[in-house]
């Protein structure tokens, strides 16, 4: 099949690939700053169930601000201006979260602690992270809207924000250790200006081309043509339901273990700051070509099969984890995880953008999100607290049967009479 001429312009290809720049820089950034909150957090004095309170309230205004940014970001003239807004908001935000460990306690009235000025920055954060996600998401939809190569273009544009995110999660763990944790955050806000340098380029508007050939989730028929304003209830208890449940069923224990994984790697199992950055990068850097290659899954043996596949893959994480394997195995299990991180990333955006009512892909981008955040909220708020009472293998074992039960759930839609999700998952389209 040829591509089509949209596809092989040369504007296409500009805004093609400055959205990919815009995740990029986004995905350095966040792999710079993101996955030492904890640690950072613990550092300024924060307990485990502390560290919760932080970690929840984030994804929780992320929650809401999506259903709020998703009604906004389905006009396509406000999506260029929240993208650049949110990655402007976001790089000021962690330049002060940087200048926290300067902070000395007897500076602050009692009973203020330095941990606790998190909260309100990543509540800020958190809702610029939500509207840059929002409305790029929605202006990709719009870009490759009606695209059979839809998987393959979207994995790689997903695949640009696992290898920034490998690189800067590697780079930053030195920088940690070298020089302190506010040396990670400043390398997250440098990155956030190069983002939002790149984005005011952007049109303030992309046209969704008729490129005619068949959709790869098989949904645009659904919409296509439909210029009345859908309700969001219609939206997520139609075709982007099973997106949204299997969003839940992957993002709640993945949050679970996550929320705590880092104090576990670098304090309780006493490997360090260094090797917690390596083993997290190393399951980044192995997620970029798994990408291309969750692209052809899906066009081989459909979304749930594919989503199944990246499930089941985490279950045995999970009870590799369980186990407290030594550092070597914990590579191996590491390398494992960037597959079925990949599996199920390319495959629920693929999903989601495809399956989004092109009147409503604004908010079809912020129900996904939110359906996200959900899950981060519930997982960050149970793993960190339970982790602290129980210990960690019970967030593990718990994790691995609740992974277990999503990859279950996945495999029953892939099932020829699933009808809509068979269909979505690109087998006769």
């Amino acid at each position: 099949m040829q591509p089509p001429a949209a596809i092989a312009s040369p504007l296409f290809w500009r805004r093609y690939l400055t959205l990919s720049f815009v995740i990029f820089s986004g995905f350095v950034a966040l792999g710079s700053a993101g996955p030492f909150q904890a640690l950072y957090a613990v550092s300024l004095g924060a307990s485990l169930g502390q560290v919760a309170l932080i970690a929840g309230g984030y994804t929780t205004v992320g929650l809401f601000a999506g259903l709020g940014w998703g009604r906004i970001a389905d006009d396509p003239r406000w999506r260029v201006p929240m993208i650049s807004t949110a990655l402007a908001t976001m790089a000021a935000v962690v330049l002060v979260e940087a200048a926290v460990s300067m902070v000395a306690p007897a500076d602050l009235p009692a009973p203020v602690e330095p941990w606790m000025l998190l909260v309100p920055l990543r509540l800020i954060e958190g809702t610029a992270w939500s509207a840059s996600q929002v409305a790029s998401m929605a202006m990709m939809g719009d870009l490759l809207a009606g695209d059979a190569r839809r998987p393959r273009l979207v994995s790689a544009y997903r695949m640009s924000g696992s290898l920034a995110f490998s690189v800067a999660i590697v780079v930053s763990g030195t920088v940690a250790q070298g020089v302190g944790y506010a040396g990670s955050f400043l390398v997250a806000a440098a990155t956030f200006v190069a983002g939002f340098a790149a984005s005011i380029s952007l049109p303030r508007a992309v046209t969704a081309p008729n490129h005619g050939g068949p959709s790869t989730v098989g949904a645009d028929h659904i919409s296509r043509g439909a210029s009345r304003s859908i309700p969001l209830r219609e939206i997520a208890s139609g075709p982007m339901r099973p997106v949204l449940l299997l969003a839940l069923a992957f993002g709640l224990p993945f949050s679970m273990v996550y929320g705590v994984w880092p104090i576990w790697v670098a304090n309780d199992r006493g490997f360090g700051q260094a090797a917690y950055s390596q083993l997290w990068g190393l399951a980044a850097f192995v997620e970029v070509p798994c990408m291309v290659v969750a692209g052809w899954l899906i066009a081989r043996i459909g979304a749930p099969r594919t989503f199944a596949t990246g499930m089941a893959v985490f279950a045995a994480i999970y009870v590799a984890y369980f186990a407290a394997p030594s550092l070597p195995i914990l590579f191996a299990v590491q390398a494992l995880r960037g597959f079925g991180f990949a599996a199920y990333t390319a495959t629920s955006l693929t999903m989601a953008i495809e399956l989004a009512p092109p009147t409503a892909r604004g908010r079809a981008s912020g129900l996904y999100q939110s359906a996200q955040g959900l899950a981060q909220i519930l997982g960050n708020w149970v793993g960190p607290p339970l982790a602290g009472v129980a210990g960690y293998p019970l967030v593990f074992g718990i994790a691995a049967v609740a992974v277990a039960a999503g990859a279950a759930y996945a495999m029953r839609l892939a099932r020829p009479d699933a009808g809509a999700v068979a269909e979505a998952s690109g087998h006769g389209a």
